[in-house]
């Protein structure tokens, strides 16, 4: 066998791997397509909160961990994003759960982020979303239904963002 086709048959075995790994969080994500989300109240890092069920835009949802590194990527595109004002802070909502407001606050400030942050110290909704992974990213609709939703780091993050937000 020539070691363009080990390569090829070693690559496609690592692709099959990480879709079995992923298959679970991937079809969880698809039954919540369609779906009226689950309502929720959170306090934010602004001293504010938000309640989902007075929300009548858009929005994009991301729960996130101030550890995870693909989080910090997603968010730092976004907070891009923003910078470069294709979209408004209030488009996004990023939900940090189990952990402490001052780590979240800590790592909100060094990261410079521009939009709300809600706390979700007890998880109730990651539990309510069933958010097995970080980041995922959920886009609701005006009506508060799951548009779309995702685990794990995507390619495409800034062009479904730009397009569902129009």
């Amino acid at each position: 066998m020539s070691k363009g086709k080990i390569f090829n048959v070693i690559f496609f075995m690592i692709v099959a791997y990480v879709v079995y790994l992923k298959s679970p969080s991937i079809l969880t994500n698809f039954k919540f397509q369609d779906q009226k989300a689950s309502d929720f109240t959170l306090r934010t890092l602004e001293q504010g909160s938000f309640n989902l069920s007075t929300n009548q835009k858009k929005l994009v949802v991301v729960f996130w961990a101030t550890w995870c590194g693909p989080c910090e990527v997603e968010l730092g595109r976004i907070n891009k994003m923003i910078m470069e004002r294709k979209i408004q802070p209030s488009d996004v909502l990023a939900i940090s759960s189990y952990e402490e407001e001052s780590v979240i606050r800590q790592t909100a400030k060094s990261k410079n982020y521009l939009f709300p942050i809600g706390i979700d110290r007890n998880g109730q909704v990651s539990s309510a979303y069933k958010v097995s992974a970080t980041p995922t990213v959920v886009f609701l609709d005006q009506s508060n239904t799951i548009h779309w939703m995702t685990a794990g780091m995507s390619p495409t993050l800034e062009f479904r963002i730009s397009s569902f937000l129009k």
